[in-house]
């Protein structure tokens, strides 16, 4: 067989399809936040949404640290007061005193107590209070040298003193509290702690010890220089000193208790002290009046009275140091707010800042996990890999996304699959078509023994349409050929009997009458068979009439074997429940072979007891006995019960084989009977078609029959015709040539041609 290379168009789907050359990508557009990823979207609009929450905690950030920053100015203020305040106790101690009566350790107090404010200034280190503290420094260190050198009288050393009270250590008072911004307290209590320590004490003390040394020099000179004799003008300055003394004292005493009115939780804290001070102060000038005053002769001397006042120092400044300390609590008390609210401010915004970066980081992962899943399985399929399937964890439109990425994904490996169907059932149609067209080639060469194989796909109508019109053609050609032949033949032997029939013509005359005669028989004969062929119609018929009982005696077979198939199948299912119910039986059986043997053991207990229990247990012993051997019994009975119930399931399950072996038996003859059905029914359709042909051959022969009996009329012109045929039969031995050589051509023209057997 010549095999032919065949090229046979491309039979996939998509070569049908219009290829539209794909333009490469342009990237769109974009501003600033089209060029940004989305973590950083995320950022920005994060840090866009929490701007004003940066900016208003950066304000109350730096509202609490200016607040934080003042009250530790307040406090450190606070701690120069209580400095300032033992520089005036301790410069308050000496003044009035001459420098003989001065102790050095006293002088040495003031200077390191001088010296130390350049240390405890330093957080309000302005210039005013550096001016201050250097020249407070400075007089100290003066009235310090003036004592040690003693150049200088009481009146000289007090005058020195009450300079730097009233001088520098008062401005300082001052100009601290407007440093330290002191009456900017916030808590109500602390507005009057803050006038009596920057304002009352620190001024009205000094000057009582001004007043009180104003009238010790006119008291040295009553009592040295005038024989304790007061002049009139020296009792009005007296009483002057008194009554201004009396005046501070009572400024004090008011504005002490009209804070404790106003604060009453002050008066526990400081109106013992201020009670003390004032009291105090007040039996100095009591003194006063009782010594110098009142009598007409003063013999209470000046050193007697310093002796009463410098007593009275450390309750006076117990009082204003109390102050100061309840004034450090509550600037302690504003520190530590303004602390509490700075740190809770910044703890509050680290919260937040970890909560909003937690938050951010779980939107962000929330977003670029399935993100990133979709874009690696975009890539993935970009490269053709369509084993895709997404996790869906979430039911946001990422979510939703996915789901339609898993459904293209799905769509495209159904579209895959089917194209690969597709391109298979291609390759195996171009393949049916190879190899049909070199049968066909081998059956245009002339082997019409050659049949194209028969195929599933839509080529099989064709090949099987071809095949059949090979057959017909070469059963026609087969045909054609036979008659060639016999064309071949018969030319032969005309042209061998023309020169017979040229010689027999004239033996045509004698042979007529004798074929007359013949041919009354075969009239005859003909007319018999006439009458077979009639027999044989009526035959015919009657197998027609029986192949359409035996259809019907088939189709009610099959409804038997059907109604068969369905006991067949009943029988089955019951003798399966019959199997089912044999193994709970079986099951029932092994319970009770179970309680035999506990009954059994139960027995054998009983007489363990019954032995132990002595004479009391001898029946007992007996009766146990007797139940063990029952047990033994009915667990041997139960044995037997499951053996035979063993046997009963192998009887049914070799049952149940056979039963489904009937059941296939069944369907097998179901379906020869069917097969069966469809032969007779082809066979009544053969036999009514015989039936059909025997009535058309005995029409036919009839009709013989009368041309046969003017077959008889005609011989006798056949003599006369006889002569006419001389030249007509050698007419026909030209013609009979001419034919041979016609036959010869179509043999050899046919001979190419390979036919079936």
């Amino acid at each position: 067989m010549t095999q032919v290379p065949i090229s046979a168009p491309d039979l996939h789907p998509q070569s049908v399809q219009t290829r539209v050359p794909q333009q490469p990508a342009q990237p769109p557009r974009s501003g600033l936040l089209g060029r940004l990823s989305v973590p950083n979207k995320l950022l920005l609009s994060v840090a866009v949404i929490g701007l004003p929450l940066i900016v208003t905690s950066a304000i109350l950030g730096n509202q609490y640290y200016t607040q934080y920053q003042k009250t530790e100015r307040q406090m450190n203020v606070a701690g120069i007061y209580t400095q300032l305040q033992n520089l005036q106790l301790q410069l308050r101690g000496i003044r009035g005193s001459s420098p003989a009566d001065i102790r050095p350790e006293d002088m040495a107090t003031i200077a390191k107590t001088s010296a130390s404010l350049q240390g405890v200034t330093q957080s309000v280190q302005t210039e005013q209070v550096r001016k201050l503290v250097t020249s407070l420094e400075r007089k100290s260190s003066g009235i310090n040298q003036h004592v040690s050198d003693r150049d200088v009288n009481a009146e000289q050393l007090t005058a020195l003193i009450n300079s730097v009270l009233g001088g520098e250590l008062a401005q300082l008072f001052d100009v601290l509290a407007a440093e330290g911004q002191l009456n900017t307290i916030t808590i109500p209590s602390g507005l009057p702690l803050v006038n009596l320590s920057s304002q009352v004490m620190p001024k009205d003390l000094p000057e009582i010890g001004r007043v009180f040394t104003n009238i010790l020099p006119i008291v040295d000179q009553v009592t040295n220089k005038q024989g304790g004799k007061v002049s009139d003008t020296q009792r009005i300055q007296i009483q002057g000193n008194v009554a201004r003394a009396r005046e501070l004292i009572a400024h004090i005493q008011n504005t002490s208790q009209q804070a404790f009115k106003d604060y009453p939780q002050l008066r526990g804290q400081l109106g013992a002290k201020y009670d003390q001070a004032i009291k105090e102060t007040n039996v100095v000038f009591d003194t006063i009046d009782q010594q110098i005053l009142k009598p007409q002769r003063v013999t209470f001397s000046f050193k007697e009275l310093l002796n009463v006042a410098n007593p009275t120092l450390p309750a006076q400044y117990g009082a204003f140091q109390s102050t100061t300390e309840a004034l450090k609590k509550v600037f302690q008390q504003q520190h530590d707010e303004a602390l509490r609210k700075l740190v809770n401010l910044l703890l509050l915004l680290l919260l937040l800042a970890v909560a909003l970066t937690l938050l951010l980081r779980a939107i962000i992962r929330s977003i670029m996990q399935p993100l990133d899943r979709l874009t690696n399985a975009s890539q993935r399929l970009s490269t053709g890999d369509l084993d895709l399937h997404i996790p869906v964890t979430t039911s946001d439109e990422l979510g939703q996304l996915s789901n339609s990425f898993n459904a293209a994904a799905a769509q495209l490996r159904a579209n895959a699959e089917r194209d690969a169907l597709e391109r298979a059932e291609a390759q195996r149609l171009q393949q049916n078509i190879g190899e049909f067209l070199n049968v066909t080639m081998d059956i245009a060469e002339g082997d019409l023994t050659q049949r194209g194989k028969v195929t599933e796909d839509v080529l099989g109508n064709v090949i099987d349409s071809i095949n059949l019109m090979t057959e017909e053609l070469a059963d026609t050609l087969k045909g054609v050929q036979h008659a060639s032949q016999s064309v071949t033949s018969g030319s032969q032997a005309m042209l061998g009997t023309t020169e017979q029939i040229e010689r027999g013509t004239t033996l045509t005359t004698d042979e007529a009458q004798r074929v007359a005669e013949q041919v009354q028989q075969i009239t005859e004969q003909i007319r018999v068979i006439a009458q077979n062929a009639q027999a044989s119609a009526e035959t015919a018929r009657q197998a027609l009439l029986a192949s359409q009982q035996g259809q019907e005696a088939v189709t009610g077979t099959l409804d038997g074997m059907q109604n068969i198939r369905s006991e067949v199948q009943g029988i089955a299912k019951r003798i399966k429940n019959l199997g089912d119910r044999s193994l709970e039986i079986q099951e029932i059986v092994d319970t009770i072979s179970q309680i035999a043997r506990q009954t059994n053991l139960l027995a054998l207990n009983a007489s363990i007891e019954a032995a132990g229990a002595g004479e009391a247990g001898g029946r007992f012993s007996i009766v146990a006995d007797e139940v063990r051997k029952l047990a033994d019994t009915s667990a041997q009975a139960t044995g037997r019960i499951a053996g035979l119930i063993k046997n009963v399931q192998a009887e049914i399950q070799d049952v149940i084989v056979s039963v489904e072996d009937g059941t296939r038996e069944v369907e097998q003859g179901y379906r020869v009977a069917g097969t069966a059905g469809e032969r007779l029914r082809e066979i009544g359709t053969l036999t009514q078609q015989s039936a059909e042909l025997a009535e058309t051959i005995a029409g036919s022969t009839q009709r013989q029959v009368d041309g046969i009996e003017q077959v008889g009329d005609s011989v006798q012109q056949i003599a006369s015709i006889a002569q006419d045929s001389q030249k007509s039969v050698t007419q026909g031995r030209e013609a009979a040539e001419r034919l041979e050589q016609l036959a010869q051509q179509l043999n050899a023209s046919l001979s190419r041609f390979r036919l079936p057997a």
